[in-house]
This record gives C-alpha cells, sequence and structure tokens, in this order.
C-alpha cells in the first residue's frame, strides 16, 4: 500500500464526521480494490497449495466449502456492515506487518500453516486500519472459521493419526462384539473368521471430526446460540463423529466376514461414507435441537 494511500485511509480517523462503511466503500473503491489485488497476488501461491490439499486429500476436501461459507456469512451481515460507523485504527498496520512477516516466515521456513495462517492476521489487520474495532467485531468469526480449510500442521496431523486409529479399532471391535461377532483387535488390525480388517489413516476418523467440527462451530454462531451451548455443540461433535466412523468400520467387517471382502470394498466403501455423513449430520441437528430448547427466548432465529 503506498503512503498516499495510507495518509488517505489515516485521515478517516479524524472523528470529524461520522461515516458509514457503505459511503466509506464508495469513495474508495480503487484504493480497496488495489489492496485485494495485491493480496490475491501476494497469497496466490498459497491459495494454489490449498487448492491442491483440497483437491487430493479426503481429510480436508470440505475446504472449497469454507471460503464460500464465509463470503455467504458477510453477505448474510451486509446491511449491518454497510451501516457500522469508520472508525480506523492507525495501530491496525502494525498487525499488517506481523502478518507479512508471519507470511515471510512460514514461507522461507516451508511451513505452509505458519504462511496459510498468516492471512486470518492480514484480514483483521486491514479490517482494522481501514475500517475500525466495530467492524472487526462483526466480521471476527467468519474471518477465523477461515481456519477451516487450512491443513494443520503434519506433525500435529500425524501425531493425532495414528492413536485415531487405534481408537476406531477399539471402537469397531466393541461394536462387533455387542453383535456377539467374534473378533480379534491387534494395533490398528481387526480379525474376524473370515475377514481381516485394517484401519489404515482414511478410516482413522479424523476427516469427520473436522468436518462434524466445523459445522458445529458454524451453525451455533449462525442459530446465535449462548456460549454454553456453543460449547456443548462443538464438544459433542467429536463423540458423534468417532462413534459413526466406527459403527462404518464394524460394518465394513460384517459385510467382508458374512458376504466376501469384495463387498467390503467398492461402492459398499463408498456408501457407507455417504450414510456415515447423513447419520453425522442428522445427530448433530437432533443436539441443536435439544440446545435450542433451552436457549433463552432472545437468541431465536439465524443471524442476518
Amino acid at each position: 500500500m503506498s503512503l498516499s494511500a495510507v495518509g488517505t485511509f489515516g485521515a478517516m480517523e479524524r472523528p470529524i464526521a461520522r461515516v458509514r462503511a457503505e459511503d466509506w466503500v464508495r469513495a474508495h473503491r480503487l484504493g480497496l480494490l488495489i489492496t485485494i489485488t495485491i493480496i490475491a497476488v501476494l497469497y496466490s501461491p498459497n491459495f494454489k497449495k490449498l487448492f491442491t490439499v483440497w483437491s487430493n486429500d479426503e481429510n480436508y476436501s470440505h475446504g472449497f466449502f469454507v471460503p464460500i461459507a464465509f463470503l455467504w456469512m458477510l453477505w448474510r451481515q451486509k446491511r449491518e456492515l454497510a451501516a457500522t460507523e469508520v472508525s480506523p485504527r492507525s495501530w491496525g498496520i502494525v498487525v499488517v506487518l506481523m502478518a507479512l512477516l508471519q507470511l515471510a516466515a512460514g514461507t522461507l521456513g516451508a511451513e505452509n500453516f505458519i504462511a496459510h495462517s498468516s492471512l486470518l492476521v492480514l484480514l483483521c489487520g486491514i479490517t482494522l486500519f481501514l475500517f475500525g474495532t466495530k467492524m472487526l467485531r462483526l466480521v471476527a468469526f467468519p474471518i477465523a472459521w477461515l481456519l477451516f480449510m487450512i491443513p494443520l500442521p503434519a506433525i500435529i496431523f500425524y501425531s493425532i493419526m495414528f492413536p485415531m486409529q487405534l481408537l476406531a479399532s477399539k471402537l469397531a471391535v466393541s461394536v462387533l462384539d455387542l453383535l456377539h461377532v467374534p473378533s480379534i483387535c491387534e494395533g490398528n488390525v481387526i480379525y474376524m473368521a473370515n475377514f481381516t480388517a485394517g484401519v489404515v489413516e482414511a478410516c482413522s476418523g479424523i476427516r469427520s471430526v473436522i468436518s462434524m467440527l466445523a459445522f458445529a462451530v458454524l451453525m451455533g454462531y449462525l442459530l446465535r446460540m449462548s456460549l454454553r451451548s456453543r460449547w456443548i455443540l462443538a464438544i459433542t461433535a467429536v463423540p458423534i463423529a468417532l462413534g459413526m466412523n466406527a459403527l462404518r468400520i464394524a460394518a465394513t467387517g460384517l459385510a467382508g466376514n458374512y458376504l466376501g471382502a469384495r463387498w467390503a470394498e467398492g461402492v459398499f466403501h463408498t456408501l457407507s461414507g455417504l450414510v456415515l455423513f447423513l447419520g453425522c449430520l442428522a445427530l448433530m441437528l437432533g443436539v441443536v435441537g435439544i440446545l435450542r430448547r433451552f436457549e433463552p427466548q432472545k437468541n431465536p432465529g439465524i443471524v442476518t
């Protein structure tokens, strides 16, 4: 951003007249367009990496939905955002500089999570610098929710992957025990009389946990649920995802044990994944319905 632009934006900090965001944006269209273009160019390598991960890694296939939902949340608030008083904070430029340093450090150190997440810090800094704290409060959640589109650092992802594989295996065997189906679990491998099921990384349940957690956080925000209900909803998403994943593994084992290995693969595996998703979604909506029964009457609907 040029010094002249900084001066122009900084001049807005003088409390001479109250200016609505809608009018401010209309008067500074060119400057905003240049700013958006610079951000797009600066983060184009990061966007390309994210797109590649979303396309090739099933654990993050929900990433395509996150930026769309982000824009939709902003659109739902368009009237409130347009009417917000503009009160720029010059110290927001410090946050912008911190974000750029984070981007440089992440890029040079090949730490994609650090580089990608700097975009969120940058958006907060630009919002503060151009519009002020009132605007930031309105867009803070949509910006923070963008975290769900960013893959976890590899060291964290793989440190929880194997324990989740073991947990999924044990839960699936527990389901088989309830059905009186003889089975033995050794690590992430389940042995049955006529079939052996290996719980690979894709079956660990981490994809379901991340997706359902993102859904739970989003629903809690859109329905304006209380902080307590939001926490309950988010926490509940984890056992629901893990439990449904265990049922899927158990069902796969049953199909392979009684119908043959080919029945546990291909179409059955794909359909079981769809059933897993729909089952998790139905249970999450059920939890939402229960929690809303205990919500104060002042929070009746979806944010507009």
